[in-house]
């Protein structure tokens, strides 16, 4: 009878540090708001962040549309280049954002 028990217990101990040690998240994820939108335009600026090693490079990216209006948005190594290639200013662009914690994070990046 006691050996079940410790197995048991043996077992809940197992599961609970897998469960804790894979990380996996509780929370609601970025792509949960279901906001986005398309920007069409040029390529005011870009300012890269520092490298990070396994994170690659950020960069904040400043788009003039066809109206005049600025919108900022933020890439990192999760965005997508067609073709694969750092985006620079002059560059026309149509870039594929989503809302993530208050601001525009660019999923994908299509030069024109």
């Amino acid at each position: 009878m006691k050996t079940q028990i410790r197995r048991k217990l043996t077992l809940f101990i197992t599961l609970l540090f897998l469960f804790a040690s894979t990380g996996i998240s509780l929370t609601r994820p970025a792509m949960a708001d279901n906001q986005h939108i398309t920007i069409k335009g040029k390529i005011v600026s870009v300012i890269y962040g520092v490298w990070l090693p396994f994170a690659g490079r950020r960069a904040t990216i400043i788009i003039k549309d066809s109206r005049g209006k600025e919108h900022t948005v933020y890439a990192g190594h999760r965005t997508g280049y067609v073709p694969r290639r750092t985006p620079i200013r002059g560059d026309k662009v149509e870039i594929n954002c989503v809302k993530n914690k208050g601001v525009w994070a660019a999923v994908l990046v299509t030069y024109k």
